[in-house]
């Protein structure tokens, strides 16, 4: 009789101990499966962590190369050429621009025009170019173009017989048709005949050493030269000629009147034009460019 509660006490001690082992049994596997499924977004939130960093590290590189080739290419265009090579604030410098003639002005022979940065004369010389298929020796009407100043320029004089206004057939002398360095000259031949010149228009951009090499190279067909004088375009031995510049979508821009002489020659003389092509809607910078190379025009 007194067996029996002893008994049962036992055997109810022992489904409370099987029970209290199945429920920590159970907490520590739940525990355990947690713990695990937290590790798991812990890794999973740092994969992805890694990979946004990963993103936009090669963001900021695609960003930061162009900058990055354009300065190695100016170093390397710059040593080619044995010139000191420019800092790229240097580079990004805005250029002086001047207008320096707007006004028509005939010269007769052997008078001149001169302006800061340009002395023209207007001189009578004999000049051998072809006519027919044979060589002719004949006077000429020339416009000597001096640069008087102590910067190299670019420059842009707008030439015609003052008598017979634009000559197509005409002969040639070699010169630099787009830059000149202190103290050079081009002679540009205006027309067959001799006679006076009109000046109607006279545009200059200072420029620095790499930049006068820079706009040597372009094609003064991509300023709006005539086939005359962009065959006469000689730069200096070392520059090699740009042969992939787009001269006919620039000058249609020029005619348009979407870009004009100045915009042109601002870009080339800031971007090699063996490498890079004019961006539609650039304006001769007024103030620093804030990046390098130019990806858009700068504000007017």
């Amino acid at each position: 009789m007194i067996i029996a509660p002893v008994i049962a006490q036992r055997i109810f001690a022992s489904i409370a101990l099987t029970v209290a082992v199945l429920v920590g049994l159970w907490l520590s596997g739940k525990f355990v499966r947690e713990s695990a499924a937290r590790v798991q977004e812990t890794r999973a939130t740092e994969r992805t962590a890694t990979v946004a960093r990963a993103d936009v590290a090669q963001q900021r590189a695609a960003l930061e190369a162009p900058a990055a080739t354009f300065e190695r290419a100016l170093e390397d265009a710059a040593k080619e050429l044995e010139l000191p090579v420019p800092t790229l604030a240097e580079v990004s410098a805005p250029h002086v621009y001047a207008l320096e003639l707007d006004i028509p002005t005939v010269l007769g022979t052997g008078k001149s025009w001169s302006s800061p940065h340009l002395r023209i004369t207007a001189v009578s010389e004999k000049v051998t170019y072809q006519q027919h298929g044979a060589s002719v020796s004949a006077s000429h009407a020339i416009a000597r173009i001096e640069n008087i100043s102590t910067t190299p320029v670019a420059y842009a004089a707008r030439v015609t017989s003052a008598e017979r206004g634009r000559c197509e057939v005409r002969g040639s002398r070699m010169h630099n048709a787009t830059a000149l360095r202190p103290g050079e000259r081009a002679d540009v031949v205006v027309c067959a005949g001799g006679g006076s010149i009109r000046l109607d228009r006279v545009e200059v951009l200072e420029l620095g050493e790499l930049g006068h090499r820079f706009v040597s190279r372009l094609p003064p067909r991509a300023l709006g030269a005539d086939e005359v004088t962009a065959n006469a375009h000689r730069p200096m031995p070392q520059v090699e000629a740009c042969a992939g510049v787009e001269a006919g979508s620039i000058v249609q821009m020029l005619r348009d009147g979407a870009a004009v002489w100045a915009d042109v020659v601002d870009f080339y003389a800031r971007h090699d034009c063996r490498r890079y092509a004019f961006v539609p809607g650039y304006r001769r910078a007024s103030a620093a460019l804030p990046s390098l190379p130019a990806m858009a025009g700068p504000p007017p």
